[in-house]
């Protein structure tokens, strides 16, 4: 305890008191900077280079605000004590200047110039090498008198111990290096490693992990995978080629199906163009004529969605082309009789026949007439988002909605498409088209599953040629529908818009269909 006494009424404190005085302004002092330091941290933490080495920053401003208000008191106590603070300040310094130049060169920079990321455990083994060297140069600069020589001797026993101790995670080290080293893979690349599938995270020193398509993630040990076959999807380029095999019934033309399969990978937009995909016949097995496609992808990450969309669209394009998928079982299905089928013939034409009927279009044809275009007629069937005709292409044929909705869509200067209508059941488009040639003025794509009653030129041309005086009544008809478009046109716009007449309409069936 500190000792007074009284010397001609005035009071001597010993040394002790005054020092323990000193340690406790320090102290305080020290507490109060540093919680105004937290309190201005919330708003440094703003900027994402703060926020990364927070935890370093911290310890960086306890070093030197201990310094600032203890530095006296501290060099009363042991003269390592001092130099311990001052070269943990400088040590966290530099760390810091080393950490800033790490995320510029190996992150912000190569974001910039779409590079891959450099490994998390090529960065690790580099930071941990920069501090060995830092601290080897702050104990000679700060304590001149420890012995390094020892140092590196205990450093070599521990080695050695730990290194029996943790021989798998040296291991894993080891393999981590060797894999950056080869580097068959990179951060984000879509890999196979033994059994597993995923995307490839993040790679540590001791294990690497992937991310699955279900977003589970796998971690797999680094000398597990150093002993694995690796696939890489995504090396040395992203596009992946696609494997589908189908089979088709024997009285198919093969021709036929290579030219309906080409249509539809041309038509599914994710399918790549500029390599071209490829349809082989590979078998005649007992049931069908075996085919391989392939086609390449942007992506494996999409292969899934990809490889379904084109499946869906396969079967609503063999629908319509009238191509069988047989059963891949021995098929053993009792078919109808003959006159069962003439039954179910008759009755679909009827039910054609009584459709075509109730259009407007068609409503001056006779009863053998409609019925000559109901046997004729195609029907097809078409899957949802499927073009059922595309903008600007030659038309010459007229769609009758039996089943589903379907979207009418025109493209804009800046490439958008503006939606003009939606069609459902009963409704019909390409009137023009089928009647005079002219293209196709908008794309329509089905919204749903639709069933469609196709009615083509070489089907109605007889009928006109038979009659021409049914040419003035299809005119009429054109020209009032022309007139009702002309309106709602108007309408939208503000402008007028002036329809064809029916002489113009009249004068252009009668050159398409060679009536002159």
């Amino acid at each position: 305890m500190p000792v007074s006494n009284r010397e001609g009424g005035i009071m001597n404190l010993d040394w002790g008191t005054f020092q323990t005085g000193d340690w406790l302004i320090g102290l305080v002092s020290t507490f109060v900077a540093y919680v105004i330091f937290t309190f201005l941290q919330r708003f440094l933490h703003r900027i994402p280079f703060l926020r990364i080495i927070a935890f370093q920053l911290n310890l960086l401003a306890l070093a030197l605000l201990t310094l600032l208000f203890l530095t006296p008191q501290l060099t009363g106590l042991h003269h390592y004590v001092l130099s311990a603070v001052q070269a943990t300040a400088v040590f966290l310094l530099v760390v810091i200047v080393f950490r800033a130049i790490d995320i510029f060169f190996f992150d912000q920079l190569r974001r910039w110039r779409h590079q891959a990321p450099v490994p998390v455990v090529v960065r690790d083994i580099g930071r941990w090498a920069l501090s060995l060297v830092i601290s080897v140069f702050l104990i000679r600069y700060f304590f001149a008198g420890v012995n390094l020589d020892v140092l590196a001797v205990s450093s070599i026993v521990a080695g050695y111990i730990l290194g029996n101790a943790t021989k798998d995670s040296l291991g894993n080290l080891f393999s981590g290096l060797e894999l950056n080293t080869d580097s068959p893979f990179r951060i984000g690349d879509w890999v196979t490693m033994g059994n597993h599938t995923g995307c490839v995270v993040d790679t540590t020193w001791r294990a690497t992990r992937l991310k699955t398509k279900t977003h589970d993630y796998i971690v797999i040990p680094n000398s597990v995978i150093a002993r694995e076959p690796i696939i890489n999807y995504s090396c040395p380029k992203r596009d992946h080629g696609c494997i589908i095999k189908v089979g088709v019934d024997y009285g198919t033309p093969p021709n036929k199906v290579r030219q309906t399969i080409m249509q539809v990978l041309d038509d599914t937009p994710p399918v790549l163009k500029q390599l071209p995909p490829v349809v082989r016949l590979t078998d005649y097995a007992d049931f069908s004529i075996n085919f391989t496609i392939r086609f390449f992808i942007a992506d494996y990450a999409e292969l899934e969605e990809i490889m379904s969309d084109v499946m869906y669209r396969l079967w609503y394009a063999f629908k319509r082309e009238g191509i069988t998928i047989p059963f891949p079982i021995r098929d053993v299905r009792i078919k109808e009789r003959a006159a069962g089928e003439e039954v179910e013939r008759d009755k679909e034409i009827r039910q054609l026949q009584d459709l075509l009927g109730n259009l407007d279009l068609f409503s001056s044809l006779s009863t053998d007439d409609l019925k000559r275009l109901a046997e004729q007629a195609q029907i097809r069937v078409y899957g949802r988002g499927e073009c059922l005709v595309n903008e600007g292409e030659p038309g010459g044929s007229l769609f009758l909605i039996r089943n589903g909705v379907v979207k009418l869509t025109v493209a804009q200067a800046d490439g958008r498409q503006t939606v003009l209508a939606t069609m459902t059941s009963g409704q019909f488009f390409g009137e023009r088209s089928l009647l005079t040639g002219m293209q196709r003025s908008a794309t329509v794509t089905a919204e749903a599953d639709v069933v469609v009653v196709v009615v083509d030129k070489p089907v109605l041309a007889p009928i006109l040629q038979a009659n021409t005086n049914l040419v003035a009544s299809l005119a009429a008809v054109l020209e009032q529908r022309d007139a009702d478009r002309a309106a709602r046109r108007q309408a939208d716009s503000k402008m007028p818009v002036v329809p064809t007449p029916q002489l113009v309409w009249l004068q252009r069936i009668t050159r398409f269909f060679g009536l002159d």
